[in-house]
């Protein structure tokens, strides 16, 4: 095993509510915040989203997100001592009626996110929400690290949680059958994308993966928006919104691209209340 994962791994072992999680989420702060990894490409990234703002204030957003990830990561760990914790951690749930509906009729829906707040949470919130109700048919579109190690971890715990994994080499065709026979699919869908349809994000241009679009027209599922807002260690919110309009379009590619659209504007939605919980880190404008 690689030394990240064997540190993983050690924190791992130590984590636990209360006072450890907090030494375990203090040494993982003071770590990100002296190492600053891509520290550069997030005040970048801030600097050309918000142009007005200053120096002082994209280094106070960068600092909060460090100390968000190391929370995010202590969360995970705890998780695994007990999934069902996530009950407790989850306070409030906000327009759950726009997923009742399709989930007492049987129909698949395709929940749009990014990677923003604990979205790890909140997918092991959803997976044992509907275990709890007889239903086991929740997937999350994966895509493995090229640490091998750690890929082997990170789909480990989300087993733990009671998530069913779907690589992202998974066809279409196969998702799209998912999908018709009801089960859940979770996908993010806010980093670029080579080959991807070019529209703006947060004012400017970037790739976006039309695949969310592609799924839901196909399979005819509501594509819903959905969020994990931070209000503290161990205590979130999750935001259901409401299903993206579909266009009124004939023409299957530019219908798909309209509604990457809805998508691009949907995220952006999700980013502003708390832009500190997304991850900047990722080099979403090339």
């Amino acid at each position: 095993m690689k030394p990240a994962a064997w540190a993983i791994e050690g924190l791992g072992a130590l984590a636990k509510g209360g006072w450890r999680g907090s030494c375990v989420a203090f040494l993982l702060c003071a770590l990100l915040k002296s190492i600053a990894p891509r520290g550069n490409r997030i005040l970048s990234n801030l600097s050309l989203v918000y142009p007005e703002s200053t120096p002082a204030w994209r280094k106070d957003l960068r600092r909060r997100l460090y100390e968000h990830l190391a929370w995010m990561v202590t969360e995970i760990l705890v998780l695994q001592r007990n999934p069902l914790q996530v009950f407790d951690w989850i306070e409030e749930v906000s327009n759950d009626h726009y997923i009742e509906k399709p989930l007492t009729e049987g129909k698949g829906v395709l929940f749009l996110s990014g990677h923003y707040g604990n979205w790890e949470l909140l997918a092991a919130w959803y997976a044992n929400y509907l275990s709890q109700r007889g239903f086991h048919d929740f997937y999350i579109v994966s895509q493995s690290t090229r640490d091998k190690d750690i890929a082997r971890l990170i789909a480990r715990y989300r087993q733990n949680a009671g998530i069913k994994l779907l690589p992202k080499t998974t066809s279409t065709l196969e998702m799209v059958k998912l999908l018709k026979s009801g089960a859940h699919i979770a996908a993010l869908a806010d980093i670029s994308w080579i080959g991807g349809v070019v529209l703006p994000f947060m004012g400017h241009p970037c790739t976006h993966t039309p695949g969310p679009a592609v799924l839901g027209t196909l399979a005819s599922v509501p594509i819903v928006p959905v969020a994990l807002y931070r209000k503290g260690p161990f205590r979130h919110r999750v935001e259901f919104s409401p299903p993206l309009p579909v266009p009124e379009e004939k023409n299957r590619r530019l219908k798909a691209e309209l509604l990457t659209g809805e998508v691009s504007r949907a995220l952006e939605k999700i980013i502003a209340p708390q832009p500190e919980l997304w991850f900047w880190l990722h080099n979403r404008w090339k």
